[in-house]
């Protein structure tokens, strides 16, 4: 669901909430699987995001694959 707007507004900083944690325990952090290598985010009010960990996957393999998942 969309996170719920902030006293300043949803903007950025809640836009990266959403996709990093879930906004909070109020809202979707029991839908992120923090263990996962690779999660693509989209939320209810558009707001997408990918979250990987960059131990495992190489950053420019899954910059191309956003990038192909955007174009489309």
């Amino acid at each position: 669901a969309p996170v719920l707007a902030a006293a300043g507004g949803r903007g950025p900083e809640g836009g990266a909430k959403q996709v990093l944690h879930g906004g909070g325990a109020g809202a979707n952090s029991a839908n992120r699987w923090f263990d996962k290598t690779l999660q693509f985010i989209v939320g209810e009010d558009g707001t997408c995001g990918v979250v990987y960990d960059p131990a495992v996957i190489d950053g420019a393999v899954v910059a191309e694959m956003v990038d192909h998942a955007l174009e489309f």
